[in-house]
């Protein structure tokens, strides 16, 4: 697996984060995530299986091709594609390239029919370099607002320059609620931030902090 990008594209009145990984040769997809305000607002995915066919396979080539794409996204985003959606483009926009599944969970989220997992914060995230970082959520229903147990959640350091560093994972208790802490690193070059996921049989939310320096 390559390391990946992470890139923080400000366009207008919004900060897009740009996130592209490479899943592996078990998995030969390179896969690209947008977030705004800490939430998936599209994604992207490509093959290199031809890579795969023809050896050997340059780790190089891949790599080119994620640059490629992150950068493909980061020009999207800059000439204005998400600038507005018209509503006639949502149902189009939800069955693109994601799995099945996850596309008519999307859309059926969209149209308000589906009560689906979302992330509660009991306070605002102040993580800070080489200071103790203390996450405290609640998963629950968007709609019933009936707690979510079991629930996986995973905390991760990403950058802009390396690749994301998983800090603390674990799920939530029978009142859907998860507390942990971990100590964040001194300093870590580039723009940085923690993002806190959830994910349960009922669907998946997180939420994002940039880490400032003390």
């Amino acid at each position: 697996m390559i390391t990946g990008y992470n890139t923080d594209v400000r366009h207008g009145n919004r900060v897009y984060h740009v996130q592209t990984e490479d899943k592996g040769l078990s998995n030969p997809r390179i896969e690209t995530l947008i977030y705004v305000g800490g939430e998936i607002l599209d994604s992207y995915r490509s093959s290199y299986e031809d890579l795969l066919n023809n050896p050997p396979m340059a780790e190089s080539a891949i790599q080119s091709r994620m640059d490629e794409q992150h950068r493909a996204i980061i020009r999207d985003i800059k000439n204005g594609k998400y600038d507005q959606t018209p509503p006639d483009l949502l149902e189009q926009q939800a069955f693109s390239e994601r799995p099945l599944d996850q596309a008519i969970l999307e859309f059926l989220q969209q149209e308000g029919d589906v009560d689906t997992l979302e992330l509660v914060l009991d306070q605002p995230l102040k993580p800070a370099f080489g200071e103790l970082f203390r996450v405290q959520v609640a998963a629950r229903l968007c709609q019933s607002q009936s707690p979510v147990t079991g629930a996986e959640v995973t905390v991760k350091l990403v950058s802009s320059l390396k690749k994301a560093t998983a800090l603390i994972s674990g799920r939530t208790d029978e009142a859907g609620r998860f507390a942990g802490q971990v100590q964040l690193p001194s300093s870590q070059p580039g723009h940085c931030a923690v993002v806190v996921s959830c994910a349960s049989d009922q669907g998946f939310d997180e939420v994002k902090a940039t880490v400032v320096a003390v």
